[in-house]
């Protein structure tokens, strides 16, 4: 089996006009004029580059030198005489009807990852996170909301403690995680909202206390937002959010670059939203607990309808704005967080 083609030593740049031939068990590379320029007494020991359409092929040799030649349909009979079946990848990326099905399965694959295979992952690594990291990636959230959209609550002090022991007599852990409740004036861009951190920490605005016409409606929310501790939701949808810190965290288990996390909580509690299934599980959550404490969960759905009022109002409102001030960055209110539809209002009530 000889192959036309050129030599390089490994030494020089230039090409030496050269013939590639195998001979027994062993193979090497000889000039025109019959001097050997390498030699391997086992042929095996060749390293021959994959077929990539018709581009020059290289063959190279234990001690640097490469062999190049344009004739790929002599390497690739001497690639399977050494190695059957290694011109596989090339007669597959070479038929129209391979080529298809490879890319569908491609498509399917990539769509199945990001539609169970990331949520999965990001729901093992949620639960696998320690309470101190927790707390850790709560606290940092917070005092980034501070920062941005939250100033100091307006509500009384003898209020804000009478609606904290009403809300934590009812609920005060779920799942092992301890529960607590602050209050915030939001701006206008935020309104009437609440938030839960991964650590616990449920926080309502002034705006959302104001708009309940009684405890129940807020006890509502609060189971609600409870449901949302209870499944981890903040943190499977930051996680989700950042794909790469989910497989990071679950292949080596650190979690001590904590910082990118604390980074993407407020993102996510104020702009993300959660799915219609994490909103469905903090919305059943938030059901069986109103029953369990002998509230009618109407309260809820009450108060939810009133929310979704209040987001239409402000999204006409929005829509009055001119171009200008349209382009300056805006934050969602409850009801882009927390999507209330007719019917999770009706599955509520009902």
């Amino acid at each position: 089996m000889d192959i036309s083609g050129n030599y390089f030593d490994g030494h020089s740049s230039r090409p030496c006009p050269a013939v590639l031939c195998r001979t027994g068990k062993g193979a090497g590379v000889f000039d025109p004029a019959g001097t050997r320029l390498a030699w391997v007494e086992d042929a095996l020991g060749l390293d021959i580059a994959s077929r990539v359409g018709d581009t020059k092929r290289f063959v190279r040799f234990p001690d640097g030198g490469v062999f190049e030649t344009g004739d790929n349909d002599a390497v690739d009979r001497l690639a399977a005489s050494l190695r059957p079946g290694s011109g596989l990848t090339h007669r597959l990326e070479s038929r129209l009807r391979y080529a298809a099905i490879g890319l569908v399965v491609t498509i399917l694959f990539t769509w199945g990852s990001i539609q169970y295979g990331i949520p999965l992952l990001a729901r093992a690594v949620a639960f696998s996170i320690s309470a101190e990291n927790n707390r850790r990636i709560g606290q940092g959230a917070l005092e980034a909301l501070d920062r941005a959209i939250f100033s100091p609550s307006g509500l009384p002090l003898a209020e804000q403690e009478r609606l904290r022991g009403r809300f934590l007599a009812g609920v005060g852990t779920v799942d092992g995680i301890p529960l607590s409740v602050e209050f915030r004036e939001a701006d206008k861009s935020i309104g009437a909202n609440a938030f839960a951190l991964p650590s616990g920490t449920i926080v309502f605005t002034d705006q959302l206390v104001r708009l309940a016409q009684n405890d129940e409606e807020l006890l509502g929310i609060f189971y609600h937002e409870a449901g949302h501790v209870q499944w981890r939701h903040a943190m499977r949808g930051i996680l989700q959010q950042s794909a790469l810190a989910a497989v990071i965290v679950a292949v080596t288990g650190d979690v001590s670059s904590v910082a990118s996390l604390v980074s993407a909580a407020p993102v996510f509690l104020v702009e993300a939203g959660y799915s219609r299934r994490f909103e469905s599980e903090a919305d059943a959550f938030a059901v069986a607990r109103m029953r369990e404490a002998h509230l009618d969960p109407a309260h809820f759905g009450r108060i939810l309808a009133r929310l979704e009022e209040a987001h239409r109002a402000k999204q006409d409102e929005k829509g009055k704005k001119n171009e200008k001030n349209d382009s300056q960055p805006r934050l969602g209110d409850y009801l882009s967080t927390h999507p209330a539809t007719a019917e999770r209002i009706d599955q509520v009530e009902k």
